[in-house]
């Protein structure tokens, strides 16, 4: 299949573009500035590989959680490019993501979530693939390492270091830190993810808080 990727979820925007047995990438730290980047690079794609958006079997893009505007950022985006060529939609959470890049195992995934809390997740990676609890946000301090875990993703390790700290030295912890526009891909092609038309597309936020209160961030700077 022919598809399009994009990621825009933390400050790298992630894009990938799947034509025949090729893929082309762009992954590159872009700070606050995927609006004005994502569109021009996914321009570019396109020209390298000679192919037009319509000519694509879809679009497919990390629906959160992640950053609140980035995340509008992508779904917007997604949801223009498909309407325009009337293609499908793939809407692919973040965090299984990071699990996929993690390698097979029992994964537990921890992304920044900002605020002193993590989006978590446990998976079973490898041929017999799941999902095994729900997407959540909590605080470092109330994850638990589950039994049987032998993998660790996500930058919610780097970011709280008292994330799991008994117990990090046991286990592997994956260098693929962030969401990855060709992982995406790899996703989609599994068929595990619905195409859906771009008016039904939804984004996971998990969490509808944006800021911390005045209060709350004195009390997070005194922990």
């Amino acid at each position: 299949m022919k598809l399009l990727a994009l990621d825009t979820s933390t400050t790298y925007l992630s894009l990938a573009l799947s034509h025949g047995d090729d893929m082309l990438v762009f992954h590159e730290c872009v700070e606050q500035k995927h609006a004005e980047r994502t569109l021009p690079e996914v321009s570019r794609l396109l020209s390298e590989a000679g192919c037009s958006l319509s000519s694509l079997d879809g679009i497919v893009f990390g629906q959160g959680p992640g950053s609140f505007t980035g995340l509008r950022i992508a779904c917007g985006i997604a949801q223009g490019l498909a309407y325009s060529a009337n293609l499908p939609v793939i809407a692919i959470p973040t965090l299984d993501n990071l699990a996929h890049q993690a390698g097979e195992g029992q994964v537990l995934v921890c992304f920044d979530a900002r605020m002193q809390q993590v989006y978590s997740a446990l998976y079973r990676t490898g041929p017999a693939w799941e999902r095994l609890s729900a997407i959540s946000v909590a605080s470092p301090e109330e994850i638990a390492l589950p039994a049987g875990t032998t993998l660790l993703a996500g930058d919610g390790f780097d970011s709280y270091p008292q994330l799991l700290a008994q117990s990090r030295d046991q286990l592997t912890l994956s260098p693929h830190a962030r969401p990855h526009a060709a992982a995406y891909l790899e996703l989609a092609a599994s068929g595990r993810y619905p195409a859906v038309h771009p008016r039904d597309t939804e984004l996971l936020y998990v969490r509808n808080k944006v800021a911390l209160t005045s209060a709350e961030q004195q009390q997070a700077r005194q922990r």
